[in-house]
């Protein structure tokens, strides 16, 4: 791991994540094509997906690989805050699901209720400014080139590995303890080979939470809106782990209610 970057070059960093914090102030909706892959212990799964986002937060997905046809949408405080989807297969019949829940999360690191570009950057930046703060991380900025059709600053980041052991208490899931120590939830799951789902763990339990949400990581940001469009993270082991790709994105395309409605003509949650 290279020596921790110059004064200069650590107020650049901060002042970058602070620009795309404050470009995102002005975003009100947005839409794109995400490109995911994932890391579900040794096997790595790419999905394609389109999907439109609008604040305060409303999100719908619609896949096109591996699950061409399924659709999903998620509206806070509507549907009793469930996840409406269907999943473009016979029998294809839409259901209501928990967004935490085995079903929703089956094949994904994040539930829907963390999607879009505001908790994307907040991961980064957490990580980001606790590595400058703690002094154990390498960070520095450059040229990212062109990425996704923009000319892009890169942030790299790389940590030393390492966390603690947290003991589970009382009736806590791994969502719960992930809250409490402020970790990301599948982070501690994946780097804990006898857990296998989040409801696995038992008071007393001892479990290893890593002091970083990664060991490496990678974040570019365009330099025509400052808003970052492709991040991709290490795990602790080495391994690529996550990296998320932004294609085609719009800033404020004017997107309306019709635009998260399962009875839109133009999606396929109603049989016609």
């Amino acid at each position: 791991m290279s020596a921790q970057a110059p004064a200069s070059e650590v107020d650049r960093i901060k002042a970058l994540l602070q620009r795309s914090s404050e470009a995102l102030a002005d975003v009100h909706d947005y839409r794109g094509t995400l490109v995911k892959r994932e890391r579900f212990g040794d096997e790595l799964i790419a999905q394609t997906m389109e999907f439109k986002f609008a604040r305060p937060f409303k999100v719908y997905v619609k896949y096109l690989e591996p699950y061409p046809g399924r659709e999903i949408i998620f509206i806070r405080g509507a549907n009793r805050n469930k996840v409406r989807a269907h999943k473009g297969s016979v029998p294809d019949i839409p259901v209501s699901l928990r967004p935490f829940g085995r079903i929703c999360m089956q094949g994904n690191h994040h539930p829907i209720t963390s999607f879009g570009l505001k908790k994307m950057l907040r991961v980064a930046a957490h990580s980001i400014r606790k590595g400058i703060a703690r002094g154990d991380s390498s960070v520095h900025l450059s040229d990212g080139g062109m990425v996704l059709g923009d000319p892009t600053w890169r942030i790299e980041m790389q940590t030393k590995t390492g966390g603690r052991h947290v003991t589970v208490q009382g009736s806590e899931n791994l969502w719960a303890l992930a809250k409490r120590v402020g970790q990301d939830m599948y982070v501690i799951l994946h780097h804990n080979d006898d857990v296998r789902s989040p409801r696995d763990v038992r008071p007393g339990q001892k479990v290893f939470v890593p002091r970083y949400y990664g060991s490496r990581g990678e974040f570019f940001f365009s330099k025509r809106t400052h808003v970052m469009i492709k991040a991709v993270t290490w795990d602790h082991l080495g391994q690529l782990y996550e990296s998320y790709e932004l294609k085609g994105l719009e800033l404020n395309p004017g997107l309306d209610d019709r635009d998260f409605d399962y009875r839109n003509v133009d999606y396929d949650f109603v049989s016609r």
